[in-house]
């Protein structure tokens, strides 16, 4: 089965070094699109990026030299200028914002502020660039430390995101958000008076879970309005008219995140997209207007919103399949650019009409043309009689009829969901595994995002429950339609992806070979280790100090004597959401039971893989542990 393919296309190296597109920025007349690219992985101490330039018919070209970190293209209104954000000054120290002209020339710099800095935006006019800066580390802390005088004060003098203001023409800038409130997103008001911003009550990831204020903020520097709340972060806003567009959900009695409006003036926020099954991951400017982007089951759409109404405007030929991930409009609306991709197609920018054809205009996935094989959507029953679906991968060349070694990988999340796009990363391993001659199953287990409420709230209060039978009813399933070897199915998947990894091998034998990345072994004491503990409070009737026996319950180290799987466990050192120490039980665990297992901690970092040798490594492993177990048993 391994030696379908005598030479391997997607090897670790080829998929953390291949050009991935992000952030497409069409220009305000149409005909060009700018965006940032860069290597998947990080080959050097600092990460490099370069700014890119498109239209139809002409290929794609660098603007910069993807020598430094360069990034957040932004057009002016006029279309004279790019904006963007390098640390070409300072090398992954401190972001500034430069100006390139499109006449020619080479980008200079805007003013003297640094530091960092994200979200740069122009104003309406063009007189003006907004954006975020996050307050600079104390002289006298800095000073500290180089005398090695440095003890960690943990949750103390927090370091606040504030919204600033830069003149477009001189440079100078100036703060225009002082209380101790995190901003962490805003929009320019259509004429240019002032910005609308959200904010937290203070920084870190652990307040996204907690409420959010909507505020006007006077471009002149006078005293914020508030406007309205939500219980939780929103995303970024849009204004269209007299109405700020936000997209919001309603935490654990209405967990999708939906489309709310709230008047320019102030007032209660009203609901654009009740009703819709789908997950609504941002709301965009659409010219005058504004769109959509969203998920409903495995498929990325963009979407016009009206009361009561919900309407695809996905261009053709990419309508009802694949992903969209990001997308942005001209200025009157008429003319768009997407990146888009599916399981069988690498990412690319797209450029063309809206509501007409739009056509690529990147060709970074070129050289994997013929390589990835097409997802097909599946759907089977979980032992509770709720319908699960989910997407499989099946390598090439196999007959009708003959059942094949087969991973579940899962995601992460909870709250997330597999899509029909590119799998080429350290993360996503279906179409490595697939090369290989394992078929993978890529389920959207009860909680997933994209199926609706009642869908998402499956998982409250049964954490690790129904979700891992939805797991192993889904492998069962493919082996009685003849897909899978039922001697063969492994199992695996990153951060809660891991987590119900260690969770199901605690509940069944039928898997041989598990990896579990950056998994929670031990849900009481994570709640007080990782950086989110609120995000429990989503799926747990409350902390566990007051609930204890349903964290227990739901650990895997509870049950860890019924484990029997070999398991590849793979943590970041640095991982500040999921302890290593989570990875450490299970596998002391599993040492002591005397289950071949195998524990990997890559130095730096965090819960995602950055380093370009840490990733080689990471795919590298979890090829050979699903060959090793799968393969050549």
């Amino acid at each position: 089965m391994n030696e379908q393919r005598t030479v391997a296309i997607l090897t670790p190296e080829v998929l953390a070094d291949r050009i991935v597109p992000r952030d497409p920025r069409v220009s305000p007349d149409g005909s060009m699109a700018a965006f940032s690219a860069a290597a998947a992985a990080q080959a050097g101490e600092h990460p490099v990026c370069a700014i890119w330039i498109t239209a139809e018919g002409q290929t794609a070209r660098k603007l910069t030299t993807g020598e430094t970190d360069d990034g957040s293209p932004r057009w002016s209104p006029d279309g004279r200028s790019l904006l963007f954000l390098s640390d070409r000054a300072a090398r992954g120290d401190k972001s500034a914002v430069y100006v390139l002209p499109m006449q020619g020339g080479e980008a200079v710099r805007l003013g003297e502020l640094d530091g960092a800095l994200s979200s740069p935006e122009w104003s309406p006019g063009g007189a003006h660039v907004a954006l975020l800066r996050t307050d600079p580390k104390d002289p006298a802390i800095e000073a500290r430390e180089k005398d090695r005088d440095d003890a960690i004060e943990v949750e103390q003098r927090p370091r606040f995101t504030r919204l600033w203001l830069m003149d477009a023409s001189t440079g100078a800038a100036r703060c225009l958000t002082f209380a101790d409130r995190e901003v962490r997103h805003y929009c320019w008001k259509p004429d240019g008076s002032g910005l609308i911003a959200v904010t937290t009550a203070l920084p870190g990831w652990d307040e996204i879970f907690s409420p959010s204020d909507i505020w006007d903020v006077p471009v002149t520097g006078g005293l914020s309005r508030r406007l309205a709340g939500f219980p939780a972060l929103t995303g970024s806003p849009v204004v269209a008219g007299e109405t700020i567009h936000i997209a919001a959900d309603g935490q654990r009695g209405d967990p999708p995140t939906s489309v709310w409006a709230i008047p320019l003036a102030g007032g209660e926020p009203r609901l654009l997209s009740g009703g819709w099954t789908g997950e609504a991951n941002a709301v965009l400017s659409r010219g005058p207007g504004v769109a959509m982007l969203g998920v409903e089951r495995v498929h990325g759409g963009l979407y016009a919103l009206s009361d009561g109404e919900i309407r695809s405007i996905t261009p053709e030929p990419l309508a009802g399949r694949g992903s969209v991930e990001a997308a942005s409009w001209s200025a009157d609306g008429s003319r768009m650019a997407l990146i888009w991709s599916d399981s069988a197609t690498p990412e690319e920018v797209w450029l063309g009409d809206a509501g007409g054809p739009v056509s690529p205009v990147t060709t970074f996935g070129e050289r994997f043309a013929g390589s990835l094989q097409p997802g097909e959507v599946v759907r089977w029953t979980s032992a509770d009689g709720v319908e699960i679906e989910g997407i499989l991968i099946r390598p090439a060349g196999i007959p009708d009829g003959a059942a094949v070694p087969l991973v579940v990988e899962i995601h992460g999340g909870p709250s997330w969901q597999w899509e029909d796009r590119a799998m080429l990363n350290w993360h996503d391993w279906a179409q490595m595994l697939v090369e290989m001659g394992i078929a993978v199953l890529l389920p959207n287990p009860r909680g997933s995002t994209g199926y609706g409420a009642e869908f998402q709230a499956r998982l409250q209060d049964d954490v690790g429950g129904g979700e891992a039978q939805d797991l192993i009813s889904g492998a069962l399933a493919m082996v009685e339609r003849g897909i899978a070897d039922p001697q063969r199915l492994g199992i695996g998947g990153w951060s809660w992806g891991g987590y119900l990894t260690a969770r199901t091998v605690t509940l069944t034998t039928i898997f041989k070979a598990a990896v579990m990345g950056a998994g929670l072994s031990n849900m009481v004491s994570d709640h007080g280790t990782g950086d989110i503990p609120q995000a429990n409070l989503l799926f747990y009737p409350g902390h566990p100090y007051e609930h204890m026996d349903h964290y227990w319950a739901s650990s895997p180290i509870r049950e860890v004597r019924n484990v029997t799987t070999p398991t590849l466990i793979l943590h970041g050192d640095s991982d500040a959401r999921v302890h290593p120490a989570q990875g450490a039980e299970f596998f002391r665990a599993l040492k002591v039971l005397g289950v071949p297992v195998e524990f990997i901690r890559y130095p730096r970092e965090g819960h995602g893989i950055r380093e370009r040798h840490h990733q080689v490594d990471l795919m590298r492993r979890v090829a050979g542990w699903y060959r090793r177990w799968l393969l050549d048993a």
